[in-house]
């Protein structure tokens, strides 16, 4: 596992690498730029110099061999006047020089006449001494503004980061059933899809928590009945004395164990169901519808009931919807299996697909009691079961039918059927 690492420390290494090199860079650049200024200047008063001792002395004037500085405080600039016939004006060089004078070093810039030759020495010592202190009082504000430039980063990346440690011990600090979205006032926008994404997975967490703990209290509260009845069953089985008695109650048995399965099922279901979001992909009704209807076709056939199936024409239309084709093939086996089971002997099931304005409309219709008054307000609740509670079932269908219809955005309607005078579910999916 590759061992974590700082954003915030690696910012500022990198920014403070990069400001020191950049800081180094400019300082050298500015100490090399002052330097060479300073050369200029130097050479420009020294021009400025000759040019003026020319113009402003008769050269008859000048007196021969002369070696003096210029002023007294500034020993740094010095003024040699020679005949041009005299040794040290027979080999001269015009312009700028170096030169070893006794001990010391001078750049002179020699400027001959007719007559004389005016030479204007500058000590090399102080002249580069004068240019070290230039460069570095030019250099220096550089190097005190990088170090502030690197507090300022500091300090910057510490503040735009608090909003990231602030949501770490926000979540750090709460229990592990606190699942309520992250604040997101003050956020910066680099942050706020991470932030929002957290959110939305704090409510997937949340739905998939609270269908635990329907799941684990449907189960402690449904199950212990199913689990009494078997024990008496099974009571009776151990009691029988007689091959027909331990027939019936092996029999007895037998249905507890299949009524005990099919609830959990449907609890299974119906927790899935409320936990998950549904993988959407394009899905063929009537193919769906078909597959629906072969689930239910022998308790149908046990009951005698005729299922009827309006599928319209497929060649010229097709019905496709956006879903999860597994959840709608249990949407619509709750529908038909609960057709079936209230419909009399001998009745009939009609399961009708067209589409309509706007919307494509599936509905499942049969000749049973149907529902009426308050009880249509009921029929969806957990455990609920209406009508005639001699007929089996867990009370789970049409809840789990509601959970996929929400999941799916599906609109469900009830109604009386026109056709058979029962329960008319019809289902109302959003054109494709």
């Amino acid at each position: 596992m590759p061992s974590a690492y700082s954003i915030r420390r690696r910012l500022i290494i990198l920014l403070g690498f990069a400001i020191t090199l950049a800081t180094l860079i400019q300082a050298g650049v500015a100490y090399r730029v002052a330097l060479r200024e300073v050369d200029d200047i130097s050479d420009y008063h020294m021009t400025q110099i000759a040019f003026a001792v020319r113009r402003g002395m008769p050269e008859s004037a000048l007196p021969p061999r002369e070696h003096h500085a210029l002023e007294e405080e500034d020993r740094s600039f010095s003024l040699r006047v020679t005949p041009l016939a005299s040794p040290q004006g027979s080999a001269f060089k015009r312009g700028f020089s170096t030169q070893r004078v006794g001990e010391r070093e001078f750049r002179i810039f020699t400027l001959p006449t007719q007559t004389q030759l005016i030479e204007v020495m500058h000590n090399e010592a102080v002249r580069s001494n004068n240019a070290r202190q230039l460069a570095l009082r030019t250099i220096l504000p550089i190097l005190i503004l990088g170090p502030l430039l690197l507090l300022t980063v500091w300090w910057g990346i510490s503040r735009a980061l608090r909003p990231l440690v602030k949501s770490r011990n926000e979540i750090a600090q709460r229990g592990a059933d606190d699942l309520h979205a992250l604040e997101t006032q003050g956020v910066p926008e680099e942050l706020l899809p991470f932030i929002l994404e957290i959110n939305v997975l704090f409510t997937r967490i949340s739905k998939a928590f609270v269908a635990q703990q329907h799941f684990v209290a449907d189960a402690a509260h449904e199950l212990r009945s199913p689990l009494a009845a078997l024990r008496l069953q099974v009571q009776g089985l151990q009691r029988a004395t007689t091959t027909e008695a331990r027939s019936v109650a092996a029999e007895r048995v037998m249905a507890g164990i299949d009524r005990a399965t099919r609830l959990i099922e449907q609890m299974l279901v119906l927790a899935r169901e409320e936990a998950t979001e549904p993988e959407l992909t394009p899905c063929d009704l009537p193919q769906i519808a078909r597959l629906a209807i072969s689930d239910v076709l022998p308790l149908a056939q046990a009951r005698h009931i005729d299922i009827g199936a309006n599928l319209a024409d497929e060649a010229k239309d097709t019905f496709s919807v956006p879903g999860n084709a597994e959840a709608l093939r249990i949407l619509l086996r709750n529908l038909l299996d609960n057709a079936v089971k209230y419909a009399p002997e001998n009745g009939v099931v009609n399961l009708t697909l067209q589409r309509e304005s706007g919307h494509i409309a599936l509905s499942v219709e049969d000749n049973g009691p149907g529902i009426h008054g308050q009880e249509r307000t009921r029929i969806f609740e957990r455990f609920h079961r209406g009508g005639d509670h001699e007929i089996g079932g867990s009370g789970l269908g049409l809840a789990i039918v509601q959970a996929i219809a929400r999941r799916h955005h599906i609109r469900l309607e009830l109604g009386d059927s026109s056709q058979l005078g029962g329960l008319a579910i019809t289902l109302r999916f959003a054109a494709a």
